[in-house]
């Protein structure tokens, strides 16, 4: 005969590692539209900008090209120093926890009793519940970081993969508005740069709503307006700037 508790922990094991999986596809996901998003932004307000002040189109590609790659650079080192910033934050307060519990044992397992109580649970129930919580002091400090301070325990490699994520996916972004200028000079070029990023934030839009519930539609115009009315601004200013 199965252990009657056996079943429900298993359960949760394998209902943590999908919370996992979920919670770090989710973060790689913001991560890839995050990068995406600004770097299109960025280089396509910054081309629209040059190709109204300069009708040489290796002066557009190479504003276009600096600006990507410092972008990147300092996109991805900023998603990397926040994800580490928030893995030492965790820690720092995971050893106060540790401490806490070790010495006044008896003061944290009633806040896990006083926890558990506000979900609903009460009597042999709610024992049993704080007894294996507390029976484990790795688990015990896990469960305080979540339920008592709202701090779910850091992704490994998350700093890294943050950052290498987020640098490399505005590199990709980046790169949409510089390319017509490859072929074309700044007059045509900028109509079909116009083209091609105002297609592509209207995908990224389209795709946040996966991480929201808006209509893709929606998302995608609004997006796409964004974008749009950013370059707008930096080609008049260009234009403006080439009839002084």
């Amino acid at each position: 005969m199965n252990d009657p508790v056996s079943l429900p922990r298993a359960g949760a094991a394998n209902a943590h590692e999908g919370e996992t999986e979920h919670a770090r596809s989710g973060s790689l996901l913001r991560d890839l539209m995050l990068g995406f998003n600004d770097g299109l932004v960025a280089s396509f307000a910054v081309t629209s900008g040059v190709a109204g002040a300069f009708s040489n189109r290796l002066v557009v590609v190479m504003a276009g090209l600096a600006e990507m790659l410092g972008g990147a650079i300092s996109m991805g080192l900023a998603a990397f120093i926040s994800e580490r910033s928030a893995a030492e934050f965790y820690h720092n307060q995971l050893r106060r926890e540790q401490e806490e519990v070790e010495r006044w044992p008896e003061l944290e397992r009633e806040e896990i009793r006083v926890i558990y109580r506000a979900k609903g649970f009460s009597g042999a129930l709610l024992d049993a519940i704080v007894n294996h919580i507390t029976s484990d002091p790795e688990r015990w400090c896990r469960v305080m970081m979540l339920e008592e301070l709202g701090l779910p325990r850091p992704v490994p490699g998350g700093p890294l993969r943050s950052g290498s994520t987020v640098g490399v996916s505005y590199l990709a972004g980046a790169l949409v508005p510089v390319l017509p200028y490859l072929i074309l000079d700044p007059g045509p070029g900028v109509a079909l740069s116009a083209v091609c990023a105002a297609l592509a934030l209207f995908t990224v839009g389209a795709a946040k709503t996966r991480l929201t519930a808006r209509k893709w539609w929606q998302s995608g115009l609004e997006t796409m307006a964004t974008g749009v009315a950013a370059a707008a601004v930096t080609y008049a200013a260009g234009w403006l700037f080439s009839r002084r």
